[in-house]
């Protein structure tokens, strides 16, 4: 081991320091060394062995470049569970150490019980998510029913009370038609009535007023009947007087112009 050590050393320090950094070994382990032998030059320079010598660095960088390894980073190795040296050693931190095959298998174990674990409880959230919502379902369907079931009385309710309206409006309407039209019928009939007792008294007193203007006329009319007659006879003596003046006159001048002519 002392020869891979040693040409470990010769390849990676450059300066022929015996005390490895943590930039040596990740060097080592970015071209493809094996973490394990790191892990067992480790082992041997913490048992004292005075060949091998490695700064505090060198652990924190295996630990790191193991840590990538087992999540399925980089470093060279494989991804998944199984990358890297199944057998390789991995210290813990309690002092005691497991390998890489078993630390993926517990890796693996955790995870299926981290799994198994949020099914459980996505199921209880789901399941207790499934029942708020059939309670608020149960809640909403109660209240729709009661509402539609203070609905439907409202409705019924209102009805009745339009019918009643309607009946007794229709009642009052009817009442009123009769009380009106009686009371014009009694209104037409007391006009014609008295209508017919006024037509009368008109008619009496116009008869009346005609018999007194006949008999003023037929008065009137004998008395200027007399009045003409009286005149038309003075006229008719005056036109006898003047036809007889005019005769005479004649006769006059007739035995004139006679007496004149002979």
């Amino acid at each position: 081991m002392a020869g891979q050590y040693q040409a470990f050393l010769n390849q990676y320090t450059g300066d022929g320091d015996s005390k490895i950094s943590r930039a040596d070994i990740n060097d080592y382990l970015s071209s493809g060394g094996s973490s394990d032998k790191v892990n067992k030059w480790l082992d041997k320079g913490k048992l004292g062995n005075d060949d091998i010598n490695f700064g505090g660095g060198a652990q924190k960088a295996l630990d790191q470049y193991v840590a990538n390894q087992s999540s399925g980073g980089g470093g060279g190795g494989s991804s998944g569970s199984g990358a890297g040296d199944p057998n390789q050693r991995i210290d813990l931190p309690d002092g005691t150490y497991t390998t890489m095959a078993l630390f993926n298998a517990e890796q693996d174990l955790l995870m299926e019980k981290a799994r198994g674990i949020t099914g459980v409880n996505v199921a209880d959230a789901v399941a207790e998510g499934n029942a708020i919502v059939a309670g608020l379902y149960a809640e909403a369907n109660k209240f729709a029913a009661g509402a539609q079931l203070k609905g439907t009385m409202y409705t019924a309710d209102r009805n009745l009370d339009i019918a009643q309206y309607q009946s007794d409006a229709m009642e009052r309407t009817n009442k009123y038609v009769v009380d009106t039209q009686t009371a014009s019928n009694e209104a037409i009939q007391g006009l014609k009535n008295q209508g017919a007792l006024d037509l009368q008294a008109v008619i009496n007193s116009g008869m009346v007023d005609v018999e007194d203007i006949r008999g003023t006329y037929a008065s009137e009319r004998v008395e200027l009947q007399g009045e003409y007659d009286v005149e038309r006879a003075n006229i008719q003596s005056d036109f006898e007087k003047f036809k007889a003046a005019r005769a005479k006159e004649g006769q006059m001048y007739g035995s004139l112009f006679a007496g004149f002519w002979n």
